[in-house]
């Protein structure tokens, strides 16, 4: 069925305050997800252009309102809603809805940023993601003394070098949906990034999936915004944020490598969350990686944890291959991060003994 066809008949369920419709146009619920969970990853405009979903229903509570999206496959319901805030007991009657109402399916996967120990369903952790956020404050001052001394004096070495060099420092901020340079500012956020990944013997996730290329342009298509400086006239920062609710949502950002010099990642990273905090943001989204970098400027992990959820403990027994890929991925992951973190630490040792020489030649 597409989504366009009629809608089936909702089943009630008067216990749980919830009401599952088979079949939704998701248009009337795209505000309401904005307002009521300000994630990127829960908005409408997310679904339709990143999961492949080919139908939607929703489940929709009451006493708090919450609305989940979903679609299925077989004996499994997916929920779209990603990084979104609901409580253990909410998404529980979510869970507890869907299963009554598609007595077929065994698993539904889910998304939370709780524990999932206060899940009180059987469920098996497929992944988890931290999501580095800044909890924005009232005022730039607040947030300026909020960063540690040396991060101060990081950002004014290199805004005192950028003001000595370039007599033209330009940010413009501008809604990415149906502007014409947006392309090729993609493109150019591409070459940085690939460029800066091989410097290091990595691939962008660009590289590994092309499909997610037309995929984060048809996003930009439909909602977000550039925010674009340039020194002296030439392309240095490119960011793309997509502002949903009260959440500033940074979700992705280059800077140009010919000028690493200037700190500009640093640099347009902290103009980004000053320029939300004068929006009146509450929070700014940095999303996952460079971990490092982000908590210097502030930012916390807020752990995403992927979940399945399972209608009993037999349900749980008929997917033991998804147990292996669990067991596989999760070994992988260890293995890569222990690398990365040996790798780093190499490096580290590296610049300070190259630091050490330096000044030792410098007092002969």
């Amino acid at each position: 069925m597409s989504r366009s066809s009629p809608a089936a008949a909702p089943f009630v369920f008067a216990s749980l305050n919830a009401t599952v419709h088979p079949r939704v146009d998701p248009r009337r619920y795209a505000d309401e997800l904005d307002t009521l969970y300000s994630s990127l990853f829960s908005t409408v405009d997310w679904f339709d252009t990143h999961d492949d979903a080919p139908w939607m229903g929703a489940c929709v509570l009451e006493q708090p309102r919450h609305v989940v999206l979903f679609t299925g496959k077989g004996d499994t319901v997916q929920v779209l809603n990603k990084a979104f805030a609901v409580a253990p007991f909410d998404a529980e009657r979510a869970c507890r809805a869907l299963f009554r109402a598609f007595p077929h399916v065994r698993r539904i996967h889910l998304e939370v940023v709780f524990p999932p120990s206060r899940l009180g369903l059987s469920k098996r952790v497929l992944y988890t993601t931290d999501h580095m956020v800044v909890d924005l404050p009232s005022s730039t001052e607040e947030y300026l003394a909020s960063l540690s001394k040396r991060m101060r004096k990081h950002l004014r070495t290199y805004r005192n070098r950028l003001q000595h060099d370039f007599s033209d420092i330009t940010t413009e901020v501008f809604p990415s949906a149906g502007d014409e340079r947006v392309p090729a500012l993609f493109d150019q956020l591409r070459r940085w990034k690939t460029k800066r990944f091989g410097s290091r013997g990595q691939m962008t996730y660009w590289q590994k999936d092309p499909r997610l290329v037309n995929r984060f342009l048809a996003l930009l298509a439909r909602r977000g915004e550039v925010r674009l400086t340039t020194l002296d006239g030439r392309i240095a920062a490119i960011v793309f944020d997509f502002p949903v609710g009260d959440e500033m949502c940074a979700q992705e950002s280059a800077t140009d490598p010919d000028l690493d010099h200037y700190g500009l990642a640093l640099l347009s990273d902290y103009w980004e969350a000053c320029d939300a905090i004068s929006r009146r943001f509450r929070a700014l989204n940095m999303l996952w990686g460079t971990e490092e970098h982000k908590a210097r400027l502030g930012a916390t992990p807020r752990t995403a944890t992927a979940l399945s959820v399972f209608a009993d403990r037999r349900s749980r027994l008929y997917s033991l291959d998804e147990a292996r890929e669990v067991a596989w991925r999760t070994m992988k992951r260890r293995a890569e991060h222990q690398y990365w973190r040996t790798r780093h630490a190499a490096g580290r040792r590296l610049r300070s003994a190259a630091r050490f020489g330096a000044a030792a030649r410098s007092e002969t």
